[in-house]
């Protein structure tokens, strides 16, 4: 079963919400984390002694329990104050997202 439409779909209601309330606290990729260093750095926060840690992760989608991590999404909704988004009720944004994480398939 193709997910690519509700993923996309899901992908264009939730990111405005994330991206409103989590985006400042969430490292998105290598040029993301570089440029935060920078900034890290150019605050005075770093320092000789500072430690980094860098953690190579492998197939974190297996890995995370599908139920938790969708228990995890309809709280971060529920913490931002929506029962609803764009006349969605959560619990049907929680069935889709669902349909995505049980139906969705990668190709290596």
């Amino acid at each position: 079963m193709p997910t690519t439409g509700i993923s996309k779909f899901l992908d264009k209601l939730i990111r405005p919400i994330f991206d409103k309330h989590a985006r400042s606290i969430t490292i998105i990729d290598g040029v993301d984390f570089i440029q935060r260093l920078e900034a890290y750095a150019t605050s005075g926060y770093l320092k000789p002694k500072t430690y980094l840690y860098m953690f190579d992760i492998t197939d974190l989608y297996k890995m995370l329990p599908h139920e938790e991590s969708l228990d995890i999404l309809i709280e971060f909704l529920l913490q931002q104050g929506y029962e609803k988004f764009r006349n969605i009720p959560i619990d049907t944004i929680r069935k889709l997202a669902l349909i995505v994480i049980k139906e969705n398939a990668f190709c290596l």
